[in-house]
């Protein structure tokens, strides 16, 4: 789910194949970045146009999906728009920006999402940020838990020398995390990707299946089960 993937993209978010990709840079009228929806790319989406209009969707459908536990999704993945992403400042469209506008934005939709009946039951909403400041005075890509080096690129740090996206923080809410539970083990994104697989009882994918540093333990799970 995103803001609004509708205007620059084609169907359910994406650039049309072998096209330029003009959700890139943020507009006045659009600033969903198709990019950060790893879904999009999957065969089983983009393949079936039917299943990608009805699984790929604007973030607007979300509060009819969690008014009943029978139709709120077994998952959802959201990316906010460029502006609400803490990435532009200020945005495209007039907004400031940066933490401010990404503050605002999560004010908006964390109370809908953790009073929402299916999470209430069961649910774990994981609000993380993708990397690190790759520019400026301090430049992170540094890597917590022995990251290979990634076939597809001469440098997993992306612009400054490194094997991963730096130091970033995570805020996991659920019914089975006691409140004011904080970790100091240190998790990548294939522990928050192992760990969902997990928990679907799926096969694990990739870097996902590496031991280290494996999935979230009892020191993020500290409540009840």
């Amino acid at each position: 789910m995103g803001n609004d993937p509708t205007r620059e993209s084609g169907l359910c978010g994406r650039p049309d194949l072998n096209t330029v990709d003009k959700t890139q840079t943020a507009s006045e009228e659009d600033q969903y970045a198709a990019r950060h929806n790893p879904f999009i790319y999957f065969h089983s989406i983009i393949d079936d146009n039917y299943y990608c209009e009805q699984h790929v969707v604007p973030l607007t459908r979300l509060p009819v999906d969690l008014s009943k536990a029978r139709t709120t999704p077994s998952f959802s993945f959201i990316t906010p728009d460029l502006c609400h992403d803490g990435h532009d400042e200020p945005c495209a469209n007039g907004e400031p920006g940066g933490l401010v506008s990404a503050d605002a934005w999560l004010r908006e939709w964390v109370p809908r999402i953790t009073g929402s009946p299916a999470f209430k039951r069961d649910g774990l909403l994981l609000i993380t940020f993708d990397e690190a400041e790759a520019e400026g005075s301090n430049p992170d890509a540094s890597a917590c838990c022995n990251e290979s080096q990634f076939p597809n690129t001469p440098n997993n740090g992306g612009p400054i020398p490194g094997r991963g996206g730096g130091r970033v923080g995570a805020v996991a809410l659920s019914p089975f995390i006691r409140p004011g539970t904080v970790s100091t083990h240190p998790y990548n994104h294939f522990s928050a990707l192992r760990t969902l697989e997990r928990l679907f009882a799926l096969p694990l994918l990739g870097y996902a299946a590496s031991p280290d540093p494996g999935s979230f333990g009892t020191d993020v799970f500290s409540g009840r089960w």
